[in-house]
């Protein structure tokens, strides 16, 4: 029996929101090619502006056409609950601080000090928020629970959509580059599916994905999201005991509605 009480669209516009949310995503990509845009950023840095509030220009209009492509799917006064930020916060919580100890307590006993930056901060408050409502809650939820589409396909595109942020688009792009990639879908995949399980809380992943790049960034186990042995150790466990919490969860919530 099904636990989830889908919230039903307001309106058929919901594939515009989608078009519109990928739309804005591929432009937050290529805005450095894009002259006026280029341009734009040239008046702010004259006027004093500084490089890192210039640079939260991207996050900035992921949450925008995230939230319009939320009131395009399910209207005016179903955004937060659509995308599930009217779910359990202390659930969110308590998941992602039991899930998430093995990788911190390993980071915490490998490093050898504390990075506590702009950039940091950026990484472990602001990320999360962005990428887990862009990628999972509007990519994810909306074709799944309003367009009716199998999970497993929109979860591996939204992934590989997720992945392809983490590299650079241009001639950069090597194979240094494949490892990050690898672990970058594979993360969209796990979180995709923690999201389902937890009947699309949204706190759930977004408090995790803070947790993990905590460990990741914080303590600087790894130069990249690729990660190294003892990394991937410590991820690798905080991923076999999120599973376990979730495949616990959904077990006592069907057997809550049975």
């Amino acid at each position: 029996m099904s636990i989830n009480i889908e919230p039903q669209p307001r309106s058929s516009q919901w594939p515009c929101g989608l078009t519109l949310a990928i739309a804005v995503f591929v432009f937050t990509r290529v805005r450095g090619e894009v002259a006026c845009y280029v341009e734009f950023h040239r008046w702010l840095h004259d006027l004093g502006v500084s490089d890192a509030v210039r640079g939260l220009d991207g996050p900035l209009l992921l949450v925008l056409a995230s939230l319009g492509a939320a009131r395009l799917a399910y209207g005016q006064g179903g955004v937060l609950r659509g995308l599930g930020l009217r779910a359990s916060f202390l659930l969110g919580a308590s998941f992602a601080a039991a899930a998430g100890a093995p990788m911190v307590l390993q980071a915490w006993i490998a490093s050898d000090g504390v990075r506590a930056h702009a950039g940091t901060l950026r990484g472990v408050g602001v990320a999360p928020f962005v990428e887990e409502l862009l990628f999972r809650a509007v990519l994810v939820g909306i074709p799944v629970r309003l367009g009716g589409f199998s999970f497993w396909p929109v979860a591996t595109f939204s992934a590989l959509v997720f992945a392809s942020m983490h590299v650079p688009w241009n001639a950069q792009f090597g194979g240094e580059h494949m490892g990050v990639l690898a672990a970058t879908l594979a993360g969209g995949l796990w979180y995709s599916w923690l999201l389902r399980v937890y009947e699309w809380n949204l706190w759930t992943t977004i408090l995790l994905h803070a947790v993990m790049n905590a460990a990741w960034m914080v303590f600087a186990v790894a130069g990249s999201a690729a990660g190294g042995l003892w990394p991937n150790i410590g991820r690798g466990l905080t991923i076999a005991l999120g599973t376990m919490l979730a495949v616990r969860h959904r077990r006592r919530a069907r057997v809550t509605c049975a």
